[in-house]
């Protein structure tokens, strides 16, 4: 493409080449050469008539006063012949660059318009492109993963500031198992805009592969804390999703995925994931250790906690609520002491209710904080007004404090508090 455009700006210039050295040498040339032999002619011809005059006055033809006056007017004439004559070169220098300007401006306007309209401008401009997406297609991909590494390295360096750009770099360096970088990425993307389980997810799991795909002290902490966030957080639940299945705890994989798919979350890959569901249950059945039905959660025994609940909104609350946007209800169980980690949680819309739910230990969030695991819970049922989790001004909720974790009877909560 270059070399092509390259030939048609030098053929335009020969073009130009040619005519302007026709305007500028040759009728120059000629224009001098005819005003030379004028200048001549004229000159030849003033001597010619002013010996005359000499012969006249001589011979006594003419008057000293006649001849004097003769002379004067052919000096005149001769003067006047010189200024018309220099006047009109002066004219000839000033207006002949006006033509070459202006044939030059044609040439190349209509070189470039013939070509653009009836030459093929678009067909070689769509080949040129179509070559430059079919090499960008034809990359590796490790090739790719660095350019694009690249590119976000380019963005962050030339804007420290843009968060977003600094949080895709994290999850390039995963991609690239630069670990370390992933964790350092988030870390400042954390001190950007505060802790998010968003941002705490994706570190756990560079923590984790890190750590050979080991969960640690550190890499739970982490996990916790985004949990206490936000218990329904995609990277967080994939990642305890994916610790699961390689300890052959299928049932536990299938729980932690499937709460990904049903919260209909954008940017994840459901198909991919609803595969590893279907993967999962499918070892379940070949280890006969469960059935495939329901959610992949393991049967309730007698002796595990089993609470039930029903949940309603009062009728304050009903008034508030029905003329805007249907609102998302936690209704989760805390322990009454240490970490306010919801050891059950289920998320509904206000429109759901009233409603009957049952918190166990299918619906934990990490193996280690389960309903199972304590004596006493308080159970929380909050209308986010945010749609965010955790109680905060302006939700409304309904709370059933030091409730027994073996309770077996119906609990009944009514949301009817403001939170101030």
């Amino acid at each position: 493409m270059t070399t092509f455009w390259l030939a048609v700006l030098s053929l335009i210039v020969i073009a130009l080449i040619i005519v302007w050295r026709i305007f500028s040498s040759s009728k120059n040339t000629i224009g001098a050469e005819n005003l030379n032999i004028r200048q001549e002619t004229n000159v030849t011809l003033y001597h010619e008539h002013l010996s005359l005059l000499e012969n006249d006055l001589a011979e006594g033809s003419i008057g000293q006063d006649s001849y004097l006056q003769l002379k004067a007017e052919l000096d005149k004439t001769l003067l006047q012949d010189a200024t018309l004559s220099k006047s009109s070169r002066v004219e000839k220098q000033q207006t002949s660059w006006l033509w070459p300007l202006g044939i030059a401006l044609a040439v190349v306007s209509f070189s470039l318009y013939t070509y653009m309209n009836l030459g093929s401008y678009a067909q070689l401009s769509s080949s040129v492109l179509s070559n430059e997406n079919n090499a960008q297609s034809e990359l590796a991909p490790e090739q790719m993963l660095v350019r694009r590494l690249q590119k976000l390295q380019r963005e962050v360096k030339d804007d420290p500031s843009n968060s977003q750009a600094l949080f895709s770099l994290g999850q390039a360096y995963i991609s690239a198992g630069e670990f370390d970088n992933a964790i350092e990425a988030f870390d400042g993307v954390m001190k950007q805009v505060g802790e998010h389980a968003e941002l705490l997810g994706p570190k756990a799991q560079a923590m984790y592969y890190k750590n050979n795909q080991q969960l640690s002290s550190d890499i739970q902490a982490v996990i916790d804390k985004a949990l206490v966030l936000n218990p329904l957080d995609a990277s967080t639940n994939i990642l305890l999703g994916m610790d699961s299945f390689t300890k052959r705890k299928f049932a536990k994989a299938v729980q932690y995925w499937e709460v990904v798919l049903n919260s209909d979350r954008p940017g994840i890959s459901t198909q991919a994931l609803a595969g590893a569901v279907e993967e999962a249950k499918n070892q379940l059945r070949l280890s006969n250790k469960n059935t495939a039905s329901g959610a992949g959660s393991a049967e309730l025994e007698a002796n595990l906690p089993h609470l039930t609940i029903e949940v309603s909104l009062a009728a304050n609350v009903q008034e508030q609520l029905i003329n805007g946007e249907d609102k998302t209800v936690y209704i989760y169980a805390i322990a009454t002491e240490g970490p306010r980690m919801p050891l059950a949680a289920v998320k509904i819309k206000a429109s759901d209710l009233p409603l009957s739910i049952v918190l166990d230990d299918s619906q934990a969030m990490t193996p280690q904080m389960r309903l199972s695991s304590v004596d006493k819970v308080h159970i929380y049922a909050v209308v986010s007004m945010q749609g965010s989790v955790g109680i905060k001004s302006g939700d409304f909720k309904a709370e059933a404090l030091n409730v027994d974790a073996m309770e077996k009877s119906l609990i009944t909560m009514k949301i009817s508090v403001q939170v101030p």
